[in-house]
């Protein structure tokens, strides 16, 4: 029963019952979406009815998304511009033909909407689904550069993501950064694009300046090679902690209209521009332990990112841009006019009005500061030149926090554009998220990521001792599990929340067994992994066995799985991961009704256990896309 090419699907609907050919509309893609294959016979029904638009027939038809309020509904007012609703329904209603695939529609307000047949829900499903496996929900048309020229080669996406500043701590920002510039990578690689992942770590500029300056009057290679991450971060709280009172002091007579140049000329100000400049220059005694900090910050994530099931093909930073790139923005920069420079006395600092060259808000961008050193907007731009030569990428994502950088990314774009590089400016995504969030009020200052996945770890366990069912379940004695599950603790919660909310930070609640958190996934995962075990599924059934997949438990549960494909196409559309976990909340809820028949030890039938492995096909396959390693003893 192959559906994976038109003919094979046309010949297995025609066995279903079905007219063949599938009415044929431009947006359907019914090889990739089975909800397709409902909308083009609802929409050829509806053309038979109503004089209009085949195309704007199709597109008026949309997905309620609750299984309970109906399989797909079509706008009436969309269908019919200057229609009644109630009068149009009422008609559609009792003309609508007999069709194998659908049950009567019922009018709800401006929308007509309408269900599949319970028994034709597991006739068409677990063909499609078992076919597809580990490919359905993906659509790797959209790799393709040139959708006129199949073999014109997979299109190319770099991600920058993470990206902590190795000098302090890793913040609630970079942890957000991880897990949703994670998720946009897995996305797009399921979606079949050639994914570049990026991690540009803050390894240059002023906080090294300032970290190197701390490590000369408080740094101990003893305590270092005891616990070098731990002692570099303690080295830079007390040296900032000193350096606080100079900031404030030097915005004080800044916002008086005096002259700062005195106060930053001495103390831990003048220490840290000149480390600054010293590494810059290319020192040997700055440079080495500018290298020593940022390999062993290197070595130290790539084993904590592991832990999130994240991996980055390549580390960068400040540090990397080519300083030939770097000159080459500059004298473009000031070749077109657009940068100036500005004289204070005797410091000389270039920057870029950008309200005098755009009319809009952005500020004055300074590109090489008053000490002589590039600042991080220039180099910023070198990156992009550098990365879109390397790489030649289709696009390329941003994913930052919209605190600080409100301006840094639009002022970045604009700036190119300037250049004359608008192309490039229309490859680039800034990817935002609130950085609101409760991690320091949970953890304490100071963390870093080996902290935070700790204290998600230890929560878990004492989460496991509470629910002794559920944890013998999952793995108790087992490590690897314990660590799957703790990880898709935090995972699942980060996923959860669309970008712009505020982020919530409740270990508690995230290492709780509540509908929807990711132990509850990984718990529902493996008692359906366990129910399955001894049987082997088959889609070799007869009618009398499909009955026990036709009742509405069990057909509400098939309505969520054939949404599956339309939820993954409106994640990589939108880049929220949120709603596929709430999707696969719903089917989780929906699996543990269906699961509550075989209480007292009965045995799944033959039908039951294939509509279960189907089931577990689109867990697994959501399960990957966010990132979330099953745990199994």
């Amino acid at each position: 029963m192959a559906t994976l090419t038109i003919t094979e699907l046309e010949a297995f609907l025609g066995r279903l019952g079905l007219k063949v050919p599938i009415p044929h509309f431009n947006a359907a893609e019914v090889l990739k979406k089975p909800l397709d294959i409902g909308r083009c016979y609802f929409a050829d029904i509806l053309n038979s009815l109503v004089d209009g638009d085949p195309n704007n027939t199709y597109t008026s038809i949309l997905s309620p998304g609750d299984v309970f309020n109906g399989d797909l509904a079509v706008i009436l007012p969309r269908l019919k511009h200057g229609s009644k609703p109630n009068v149009l329904g009422v008609e559609l209603i009792t003309t609508f033909p007999e069709c194998a695939l659908f049950n009567l529609p019922f009018l709800d307000g401006v929308q007509l909407r309408i269900m599949f047949k319970p028994q034709i829900l597991p006739r068409l499903l677990f063909p499609y689904i078992h076919d597809q496996k580990e490919m359905y929900g993906q659509d790797t048309s959209l790799r393709v550069k040139d959708i006129s020229a199949p073999d014109s080669g997979r299109k190319k996406l770099v991600v920058d993501f993470s990206s902590p500043n190795i000098a302090s701590e890793f913040q609630g920002k970079h942890l957000r950064s991880t897990i949703i510039g994670s998720f946009i990578s897995n996305l797009h690689e399921s979606m079949g694009w050639d994914v570049c992942k990026i991690n540009y770590l803050g390894d240059w500029g002023m906080p090294i300046g300032l970290l190197g300056a701390g490590w000369e009057r408080y740094g101990s290679e003893e305590k270092f090679e005891a616990d070098p991450i731990g002692h570099l971060l303690e080295v830079y709280h007390k040296v900032n902690a000193e350096f606080v009172p100079e900031v404030v002091e030097s915005k004080r007579i800044r916002d008086g209209g005096g002259d700062s140049a005195e106060i930053e000329s001495k103390g831990v100000f003048a220490e840290r521009n000149s480390f600054c400049k010293r590494i810059e220059d290319g020192e040997e005694k700055a440079i080495g332990f500018w290298k020593r900090v940022r390999d062993v910050n290197i070595e130290n994530y790539t084993k904590l990112y592991a832990r999130l099931n994240v991996s980055f093909d390549e580390y960068s930073g400040e540090s990397q841009v080519s300083p030939t790139i770097i000159a080459e923005v500059e004298e473009i920069l000031k070749s077109k006019g657009i940068s100036e420079v500005s004289e204070e006395g005797e410091s000389t600092t270039w920057l870029i009005d950008l309200k005098k060259h755009t009319g809009r808000p952005l500020g004055t961008a300074i590109i090489r500061n008053r000490a002589g050193t590039s600042t991080y907007l220039l180099r910023e731009l070198a990156a992009v030149l550098e990365r879109y030569r390397k790489y030649k990428f289709d696009k390329m994502i941003y994913v930052v926090a919209s605190d600080q950088h409100t301006t840094h990314f639009p002022r970045v774009f604009k700036i190119l554009e300037l250049m004359g590089m608008s192309d490039l400016v229309n490859k680039l995504q800034w990817v935002n998220f609130s950085e609101s969030s409760q991690m320091s009020k949970q953890l304490g200052e100071g963390h870093m990521l080996g902290d935070i996945l700790d204290q998600y770890q230890t929560a878990m366990e004492g989460s496991l001792k509470e629910n002794p069912e559920k944890s013998a379940l999952l793995g108790d004695t087992d490590e690897e599990a314990l660590a799957a599950i703790g990880t898709t603790a935090l995972l699942a919660q980060e996923l959860a929340a669309r970008r712009a909310n505020n982020h919530a930070f409740d270990i508690c609640q995230m290492t709780s067994f509540d509908e929807g958190t990711g132990p509850d996934l990984q718990y529902w995962y493996a008692k359906l992994c366990s129910i399955l075990n001894p049987y082997h599924a088959t889609l070799d059934l007869t009618d009398e066995e499909y009955t026990f997949v036709e009742g509405e438990d069990q057909s509400n549960l098939l309505r969520y799985l054939i949404q599956y494909p339309d939820i993954t196409n409106t994640a990589y559309n939108t880049l929220e991961s949120a709603g596929i976990m709430a999707y696969l909340s719903s089917v989780m809820s929906q699996l543990s009704t269906c699961l509550g028949e075989l209480e007292g030890g009965a045995s799944p039938t033959p039908a039951q256990v294939m509509l279960y492995e189907t089931t577990r096909t689109v867990l697994e396959n959501g399960m990957k896309v966010l990132g979330i390693t099953p745990a199994m003893k």
